[in-house]
């Protein structure tokens, strides 16, 4: 199955195309905000670095949150605008799972933490065993403390999250274990990898149905909801 994935929820742009476990290429680019600017551009220049076209995948994978809001609209809307362009299944993969595939199928528990802003952190809490992933939390937007509370042993932090309130992380839990930044930044190919899985589980692919996880309101959408409780225009 070769699947074009891409991932825009963080300042990282990442895009690949996936065959059947193989990457045949990909990109991860820190473009801060300018996901708009460049988005399209790289998804082209990874197809021909890959030696594909649109109409040769099988299927399209999108991160679909939780993550930067402006990353996640552009992302998710020009992934199923590609799908359904082209007529192909579209996937949406949450980020957190794709991200749990990074350091490897490991045993023990581990907990990618992405920066959400405000002092919070968007997270999830995994235990690996014998190769099987489970879930041991859903996804949250809370401070690091609240998402670890009651965690004990070590646990293996990851994500930009992590290293940003890896002091925080510490003050809960002492044997906190930190993989480097630089092996743990979103990547496409994981969340191919989690799309393939998804849909051999039975999950739908139908591009309509992908739509972005934000977990919380925006800042926009804040002011203006408290404007309107507070009775000033919007």
């Amino acid at each position: 199955m070769k699947i074009l994935a891409l991932d825009a929820t963080t300042a990282i742009l990442t895009v690949c195309v996936w065959d059947d476990g193989a990457v045949m290429a990909e990109t991860v680019v820190n473009c801060g905000r300018t996901h708009t600017e460049r988005l399209m551009d790289t998804v082209d220049w990874v197809l021909r670095e890959a030696g594909a076209d649109v109409g040769g995948l099988d299927m399209l994978a999108v991160a679909k949150g939780p993550g930067s809001f402006t990353g996640l609209r552009v992302g998710v809307a020009a992934m199923k605008g590609l799908a359904l362009g082209a007529g192909l299944p579209l996937v949406g993969v949450p980020t957190l799972d794709a991200l749990s595939r990074l350091p490897g199928r490991c045993d023990g528990t581990l907990c990618p933490v992405l920066d959400a802003k405000m002092s919070e952190v968007f997270g999830a809490v995994y235990r690996f065993r014998d190769g099987k992933r489970t879930r041991l939390s859903g996804d949250r937007v809370c401070p690091v403390e609240s998402l670890i509370e009651g965690l004990e042993g070590p646990v293996l932090f990851f994500g930009d999250g992590a290293a940003l309130y890896a002091d925080r992380i510490r003050a809960v839990l002492p044997e906190a274990v930190f993989l480097p930044s630089a092996a743990t930044v979103s990547r496409a190919w994981a969340v191919a990898e989690e799309a393939a899985v998804l849909l051999a589980a039975g999950a739908g692919s139908n591009p309509d149905d992908v739509t972005p996880v934000y977990l919380r309101m925006s800042q926009a959408e804040e002011h203006r909801d408290r404007g309107m409780r507070e009775g000033v225009p919007a």
